[in-house]
């Protein structure tokens, strides 16, 4: 009697115990945050963007990038203004904020400058925006995010994005770091700037921030017709080395603020270019992603992941995409299945620790390729992070010095312009 007794104890014992493992998991075991970029720039001020952020949750997604465009008139304006019909309202704000939270969405509020021609303008940008005051700059753009930072903080947003892509900016580190200082005061989340693919180097402020951002539109054999499996793979793990370096470098971890690639021809050589009238080519998109997306379901860890775009010219009831669509929007393409396949994937935040001998090797690598650099072209210029580095951990510089010394040297340096 008291063997069936215990038997019947143990039988109930065990779904009980399996409630308990899963309560205690969850606790344990959260997603990395992987999601979409949606861009709040429909064209009406007011757009409600419900749809889109129920179709982003319906993915598996767990987080969202608000991305909300700004404007300055001219290159070298001082003052940053609202677009008079693609910057959202306040209102708008608030409702998209309260929306994604009310779907269980993480969020990153991600409020990006663009220049009033951008769209026609090859040569001007927000990446080497010249004001002709830049004291005078500076202070418009703190008040413009101090502001928008209170009202993130006021609606529960998890990330705040400083900036992006910026690299004219870089030369004003302490600026970056008062600029922080005082939207801590407003902003209690993580503040977050992503660095543009091309320019890690002049990148100088990480310690003021909680995550290092990064956009990825890195060329991928740009002289190929097509990318190889194996050329995609191998880029996307340099990205992942570059990553790792930030890591390093500053003692901060490091998210993916955008992936992604328009579908056309060539979007392996220029994965920046929304200006380009070449042809679709949905099916070179879905093998760029899915390459980039195989690496990084192994870079745990990361911050968080997001995909570049949800979508352009958004219309209500209309879900953007399609196999003659150009655009990086994802529905109705190939892609659409890896990027749910990817969000499935069981990629815990801070369940595997960053591996020292990974962090090691990838700060190894990247000294070797400013090497590399030095030795194949003439204008090659050592940037000041490294040559610190250098003096402060020989050992590593000697290791990647061993690297690029047992390789074939060119018979002579390459004349700037030359390149190829």
């Amino acid at each position: 009697m008291v063997r069936r007794l215990l038997s019947i104890l143990a039988l109930l014992a065990l779904p009980l115990g399996l409630v308990i493992f899963q309560v205690r998991s969850s606790g344990y075991l959260k997603p990395q945050p992987r999601g979409i970029v949606l861009g709040l720039y429909a064209g009406f001020p007011d757009y409600d963007y419900r749809d889109e952020l129920i179709r982003i949750a319906s993915t598996g997604a767990t987080t969202v990038s608000l991305q909300a465009i700004y404007r300055m008139e001219r290159h070298n304006s001082t003052e940053i203004v609202r677009h008079p019909t693609s910057s959202p309202t306040e209102d708008s704000l608030r409702r998209t904020f309260r929306q994604a939270r009310s779907l269980g969405l993480r969020m990153m509020f991600f409020p990006t400058i663009n220049l009033r021609d951008e769209a026609e303008n090859a040569t001007w940008w927000r990446g080497n925006i010249e004001p002709e005051n830049w004291e005078s700059w500076w202070a418009n753009y703190r008040q413009f995010n101090i502001h928008l930072a209170a009202l993130a903080q006021e609606e529960g947003v998890e990330w705040f994005s400083l900036g992006t892509e910026m690299a004219s900016t870089h030369a004003f580190p302490d600026q970056w770091r008062a600029l922080a200082q005082e939207v801590r005061q407003v902003f209690k989340g993580k503040l977050t700037y992503s660095v543009n693919f091309d320019a890690h180097d002049s990148f100088e402020f990480g310690d003021c921030l909680d995550a290092i951002g990064m956009n990825t539109y890195d060329p991928i054999a740009k002289h190929d017709e097509y990318p190889s499996d194996s050329q995609i793979r191998d880029a996307w793990w340099w990205i992942v080395y570059k990553a790792r370096t930030l890591q390093v470098r500053f003692q901060r971890p490091v998210m993916i603020t955008e992936v992604g690639y328009p579908s056309v021809a060539h979007a392996h050589v220029g994965p920046w270019d929304f200006r380009t009238d070449k042809p679709a080519d949905p099916e070179l998109q879905y093998r760029l992603v899915e390459g980039a997306l195989k690496v990084l379901r192994n870079w745990s860890d990361g911050e968080a992941v997001f995909y570049y775009l949800y979508g352009e010219n958004l219309k209500r009831g209309v879900v953007p995409g399609g196999l003659q669509d150009r655009t990086y929007s994802p529905w109705g393409k190939p892609v659409e299945k890896t990027l749910l396949w990817y969000f499935r994937e069981p990629i815990f935040e801070g369940h595997v620790p960053p591996n020292r001998k990974n962090l090691h090797e990838a700060l190894v690598q990247v000294l070797a390729s400013s090497l590399r650099k030095e030795r194949d072209y003439e204008d090659a210029t050592r940037p000041a992070w490294v040559e610190a580095w250098r003096l402060a951990h020989p050992a590593d510089w000697s290791e990647a010095r061993a690297i690029v010394d047992e390789e074939p040297r060119p018979s002579r340096k390459i004349p700037k312009g030359k390149e190829r």
